[in-house]
Protein backbone atom coordinates (compact mmCIF):
# COMPACT_ATOMS: atom_id res chain seq x y z
CA UNK A 1 0.00 0.00 0.00
CA UNK A 2 1.28 3.35 -1.17
CA UNK A 3 0.43 6.24 0.53
CA UNK A 4 0.83 9.99 -0.72
CA UNK A 5 2.06 12.14 2.55
CA UNK A 6 -1.36 13.22 3.33
CA UNK A 7 -2.79 10.09 3.94
CA UNK A 8 -0.05 9.18 5.45
CA UNK A 9 0.13 12.02 8.10
CA UNK A 10 -3.81 11.16 8.31
CA UNK A 11 -3.00 7.37 9.12
CA UNK A 12 -0.16 8.36 10.80
CA UNK A 13 -1.94 10.37 13.66
CA UNK A 14 -4.46 7.65 13.85
CA UNK A 15 -1.50 5.63 15.20
CA UNK A 16 -0.57 7.61 17.80
CA UNK A 17 -4.45 8.57 18.93
CA UNK A 18 -4.31 4.61 19.87
CA UNK A 19 -3.24 4.93 23.36
CA UNK A 20 -5.86 7.60 24.17
CA UNK A 21 -8.27 5.09 22.16
CA UNK A 22 -7.57 2.36 24.71
CA UNK A 23 -8.41 4.85 27.61
CA UNK A 24 -11.65 5.04 26.29
CA UNK A 25 -11.79 1.53 25.62
CA UNK A 26 -10.96 0.63 28.91
CA UNK A 27 -13.12 2.93 31.02
CA UNK A 28 -16.06 1.31 29.36
CA UNK A 29 -17.79 -1.66 31.20
CA UNK A 30 -16.19 -4.77 30.25
CA UNK A 31 -19.95 -6.64 29.26
CA UNK A 32 -19.98 -3.88 26.33
CA UNK A 33 -15.81 -3.49 25.32
CA UNK A 34 -16.56 -5.61 22.29
CA UNK A 35 -19.13 -3.05 21.23
CA UNK A 36 -16.64 -0.11 21.43
CA UNK A 37 -14.00 -2.07 19.66
CA UNK A 38 -16.11 -2.79 16.90
CA UNK A 39 -16.61 0.74 16.31
CA UNK A 40 -13.20 1.83 16.55
CA UNK A 41 -12.20 -0.59 13.60
CA UNK A 42 -15.35 0.67 11.76
CA UNK A 43 -14.04 4.10 12.16
CA UNK A 44 -10.49 2.97 11.38
CA UNK A 45 -11.54 1.41 8.20
CA UNK A 46 -13.88 4.13 7.43
CA UNK A 47 -10.77 6.51 7.34
CA UNK A 48 -8.80 4.72 4.99
CA UNK A 49 -11.20 4.64 2.79
CA UNK A 50 -11.94 8.51 3.31
CA UNK A 51 -8.47 8.65 2.34
CA UNK A 52 -8.67 7.09 -1.24
CA UNK A 53 -7.65 3.42 0.40
CA UNK A 54 -9.26 0.86 -1.71
CA UNK A 55 -11.20 -2.28 0.32
CA UNK A 56 -8.13 -4.78 0.62
CA UNK A 57 -5.24 -2.00 2.03
CA UNK A 58 -8.38 -0.38 4.31
CA UNK A 59 -8.79 -3.70 5.70
CA UNK A 60 -5.06 -4.49 5.96
CA UNK A 61 -4.65 -1.17 7.57
CA UNK A 62 -7.62 -1.16 9.89
CA UNK A 63 -6.99 -4.80 11.18
CA UNK A 64 -3.21 -3.79 11.73
CA UNK A 65 -4.10 -0.44 14.25
CA UNK A 66 -6.57 -3.08 15.71
CA UNK A 67 -3.77 -5.10 16.07
CA UNK A 68 -1.92 -2.35 18.23
CA UNK A 69 -4.86 -1.49 20.06
CA UNK A 70 -5.58 -5.04 21.31
CA UNK A 71 -1.91 -5.20 22.28
CA UNK A 72 -2.07 -2.00 24.49
CA UNK A 73 -5.11 -2.65 25.51
CA UNK A 74 -3.98 -6.18 26.94
CA UNK A 75 -0.98 -4.54 28.68
CA UNK A 76 -2.86 -1.96 30.13
CA UNK A 77 -5.44 -4.03 31.44
CA UNK A 78 -2.21 -6.09 32.57
CA UNK A 79 -0.83 -2.98 34.46
CA UNK A 80 -4.05 -2.18 36.08
CA UNK A 81 -4.34 -5.32 37.80
CA UNK A 82 -0.59 -5.42 38.82
CA UNK A 83 -0.60 -1.55 39.70
CA UNK A 84 -0.30 -1.25 43.83
CA UNK A 85 -2.89 0.94 45.15
CA UNK A 86 -3.12 4.35 45.06
CA UNK A 87 -4.72 5.26 48.40
CA UNK A 88 -4.83 4.03 51.96
CA UNK A 89 -8.36 2.85 50.95
CA UNK A 90 -7.35 1.16 48.08
CA UNK A 91 -4.93 -0.14 49.92
CA UNK A 92 -7.01 -1.47 52.77
CA UNK A 93 -9.43 -2.47 49.91
CA UNK A 94 -6.67 -4.54 48.44
CA UNK A 95 -5.60 -6.20 52.17
CA UNK A 96 -9.37 -6.94 52.71
CA UNK A 97 -9.51 -8.68 49.57
CA UNK A 98 -6.41 -10.60 50.20
CA UNK A 99 -7.92 -11.23 53.29
CA UNK A 100 -10.90 -12.97 52.36
CA UNK A 101 -9.23 -14.93 49.55
CA UNK A 102 -6.99 -16.75 52.06
CA UNK A 103 -9.61 -17.55 54.24
CA UNK A 104 -11.84 -19.00 51.41
CA UNK A 105 -8.88 -20.73 50.57
CA UNK A 106 -8.66 -22.25 54.10
CA UNK A 107 -11.82 -23.34 54.35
Amino acid sequence: MTLTPDQDEVLSAALAGVPKVVEFIAAVPAEERGLALKAAEKSYLETAHTLGCQDADAQQWAEAVMTRLRTQEGSAELRSLSSPPTSPADELAADNSSATQAASEQS
